[in-house]
């Protein structure tokens, strides 16, 4: 072989080892990327899987009952998370809700146009109705008046962010069965005073604020679980004082605290059998018990919260964030004439029952979450509202993706004026 045909011979060679080498370089890099996830979170897109089935619930509904859900609609960043579990208990989803009620009580552009497209994504389960004027405290009562009779209801307030499949069965079946109930409240993650018994359950965890501004932070879609970020690292005799205010920079994040024994170090410590104390106001407190709930979901843990006897309240106020009642009851106490200086509330879990002498009850497998009071404004400041975005999306939103097309398609063909009509008589 001539001298330029070795030389051709030999590029040839080093060509193929070096595409070789690059061959086996691109395997091993992917090998790494996909099998060590926290690598990949910095460089992949992230899209959320869509889950395509409800649980099947061990309740089994009745053929002559109508379940309307009723949630008391305000805000756009709560009811985002809250839709996905709404979209999981309509009944073509194998839920008990039979039509839901979205009630108006803002005013807020945006509020408002949100409101349309969830009302358009469904227009044969969803219903828009109005009170006679933007609602609070003691004009709750304006809502209550406008029932069906026959119908059992679940009231939902447009914060509660998780619930899980079982509670909106278990509370229906629970208030079906015994008609004497007045009230079937779900066992909610803040709301006073049942964190006191979720403390001493085991179903709270130690957690603190973490003490530095991180430098860089996951945007995984399983954003939500505590394992996804670092452990608190402070020192063992470290104590958080209720009066503390929270980090400085904005959506800072709780962590978990590795020692167990240091719960009674922690904010939910000071957590009492009280209905408007520490337990209701304190932000510290809420982002504990968030925070656990995160846990004991990832865990798969939700037990520790549950109890199988319902507790009755007897005249103790339990708030009405997440309850069942019948309509027929609510509209024979006449709502339109209950006294000014009572709110629904009041009414609702202690004048009524105690007048009537029926009981309210609290259904311990009926697990959900209430976001925030507002006297927890502080809330604001951490990533819990974000955390619960996130396990919407990872774990319980439906693939709704060609109801949200029709959805689109009919909000343009309504007009700007219809849309945004609101009960004062003002076009926001």
């Amino acid at each position: 072989m001539s001298m330029f045909g070795r030389f051709q011979e030999s590029k040839k060679q080093w060509r193929n080892c070096i595409v070789a080498c690059f061959a086996i370089y691109a395997l091993g890099f992917l090998f790494f990327y996909y099998s060590f996830p926290a690598f990949g979170d910095f460089h992949r897109p992230h899209h959320h899987h869509a889950v395509s089935v409800t649980k099947q619930s061990k309740h089994v509904k009745p053929d002559n009952i109508t379940v309307s859900g009723l949630v008391f609609y305000g805000r756009q960043s709560r009811v985002e998370i809250m839709k996905c579990y709404i979209e999981r208990n309509l009944v073509e989803n194998g839920g008990w809700l039979d039509e839901v009620l979205w009630v108006v009580n803002t005013e807020q552009k945006g509020d408002l146009r949100y409101l349309e497209e969830i009302l358009a994504s469904n227009p044969q389960r969803y219903k828009k109705i109005y009170s006679d004027e933007i609602a609070g405290t003691y004009t709750y009562k304006n809502i209550w008046k406008k029932l069906d009779r026959g119908k059992y209801y679940v009231k939902i307030d447009d914060d509660v962010v998780w619930i899980d499949d079982e509670a909106i069965p278990s509370l229906v079946t629970r208030k079906v069965q015994n008609p004497k109930d007045f009230v079937v409240s779900g066992n909610i993650i803040n709301n006073p005073p049942l964190g006191f018994f979720h403390m001493r359950m085991g179903a709270i965890h130690p957690y603190f604020p973490e003490a530095f501004e991180p430098f860089s932070v996951t945007n995984a879609t399983d954003y939500w679980r505590p394992s996804r970020h670092p452990s608190w690292d402070g020192p063992k005799k470290y104590k958080w004082e209720l009066k503390n205010e929270p980090p400085s920079w904005p959506n800072h994040r709780w962590l978990r605290v590795p020692d167990d024994l240091m719960l009674d170090q922690t904010p939910a410590a000071e957590l009492k059998y009280d209905i408007w104390g520490d337990s209701y106001r304190n932000w510290a407190i809420a982002s504990q018990m968030h925070m656990s709930l995160f846990e004991n979901i990832e865990k798969k843990q939700l037990d520790l919260y549950r109890f199988e006897k319902t507790w009755t309240m007897y005249e103790d106020r339990i708030r009405i964030n997440f309850m069942c009642i019948y309509s027929d009851d609510i509209l024979d106490t006449d709502p339109e004439n209950w006294p000014q200086g009572r709110g629904d509330e009041d009414m609702i879990v202690l004048d009524l029952p105690k007048k009537l002498r029926r009981p309210v009850v609290i259904q311990g497998d009926a697990l959900a979450a209430h976001y925030q009071y507002m006297d927890q404004k502080q809330l604001e400041s951490t990533d819990i509202l974000r955390r619960y975005h996130s396990i919407a999306k990872d774990k319980y939103c439906l693939n709704l993706d060609a109801a949200q097309g029709v959805a689109e398609a009919d909000l343009k063909q309504r007009s700007i004026r219809g849309l945004f009509s609101t009960p004062s008589g003002y076009d926001v």
